[in-house]
């Protein structure tokens, strides 16, 4: 397990430095920066401008300046934000809170969601449940999140229980269901697209093992051999579905998060962009990337938990019985 963290950490480093790297060089290729409007003032000179971009270390070679950055990342300094006249990091770090807390509500949501249609799908293949789940995956997959986004706001704002636009950077008081559902909702849609067709198949192939057929006909309850062996099996794949879907819900959170006012990643990268902050906008993508990267670690050490096969492998252990059933442990 060690080593497996351990590889995994390693890799995500040398994932972030592509990462960053390549954002340096396509802001930088991009031309402009904050002090760019600046020449347009008539009280500031040429001279004084460029004076400013000598302070700030702008007129380095490109190389030089991302180098700079790197060593105060390693010291905990993502820079200044030229917007908001502050260190990064102290605005970066509360809008991420923000951000993983609605990630973390709309993947709940869409996991609760789907693992009930989900099992009772794969349980009751081709009936009326099953194939309206297959309507449910068709919807969720097809439908633009700024439309959700929009519908669940007209509903929203005639409603007296929820609350829009009410996150202020760092506050938790006000990080209620109220505010949270609208918002977390138009996340979980997609979602629920993914877990459930994920959780339906996956169960639906498991159920058809030698071995489930086994533990059916030594009398245990239906539950039971979904429960206990059914269930562990289909995980394997939803564990890594889950762990990469974080991705896909930062992207979102920039539509989710500008349509109701949530004070999260999404909303500052879009204030990042329109200031063309260079610092606030890496901070925003290393905050991302990392967060992204951490749900991947944690999804490979589940994996890893959960499935005997896999750490067998790792050990070169790999027994017979385990090419029949990927969770045997004990004799049925």
């Amino acid at each position: 397990m060690l080593k497996l963290i351990f590889s995994r950490v390693l890799q995500g480093v040398f994932v972030l430095l592509i990462i960053t790297a390549l954002c340096f060089a396509l802001l930088a290729a991009a031309g402009g920066d904050a002090l760019t409007a600046l020449h347009d003032d008539p009280h500031l000179s040429e001279e004084a401008v460029n004076s400013l971009r000598h302070i700030y270390g702008l007129d380095k070679p490109l190389t030089v300046r991302y180098v700079r950055w790197l060593v105060g990342v390693a010291r905990g300094d993502l820079g200044h934000s030229f917007f908001y006249q502050v260190a990064v990091e102290s605005i970066v770090l509360p809008r991420l809170l923000n951000t993983l807390v609605l990630a973390a509500t709309a993947m709940s949501l869409a996991l609760f969601v789907a693992s009930i249609l989900g099992t009772l799908a794969a349980v009751r293949e081709g009936k009326w449940l099953d194939r309206s789940c297959e309507m449910i995956i068709l919807f969720a997959a097809s439908t633009p999140r700024i439309v959700l986004a929009f519908a669940v706001l007209a509903v929203a704002a005639r409603s007296s229980f929820f609350a829009i636009g009410v996150a202020p950077t760092g506050s938790t008081a006000n990080k209620t269901p109220a505010t949270i559902l609208p918002p977390a909702l138009v996340l979980a849609v997609p979602l629920v697209a993914l877990f459930l067709a994920q959780i339906r198949d996956g169960l639906r192939s498991a159920l058809s093992r030698e071995y489930v057929q086994v533990a059916r006909a030594k009398g245990l309850s239906e539950s039971v051999v979904i429960l206990r062996h059914a269930s562990r099996d289909a995980l394997n794949p939803l564990i890594t579905i889950f762990g990469y879907s974080l991705g896909g819900v930062f992207s979102g959170s920039v539509i989710v998060e500008t349509v109701f006012g949530w004070d999260g990643l999404g909303q500052l990268s879009v204030v990042a962009v329109r200031s063309r902050d260079i610092p606030l906008l890496m901070g925003v993508v290393l905050a991302t990337a990392t967060a992204v990267l951490a749900g991947n670690l944690i999804a490979d050490i589940l994996l890893f938990a959960n499935n005997p096969e896999l750490r067998q492998r790792r050990r070169g252990e790999v027994k017979p019985e385990l090419a029949v059933n990927p969770n045997f442990t004990q004799p049925l």
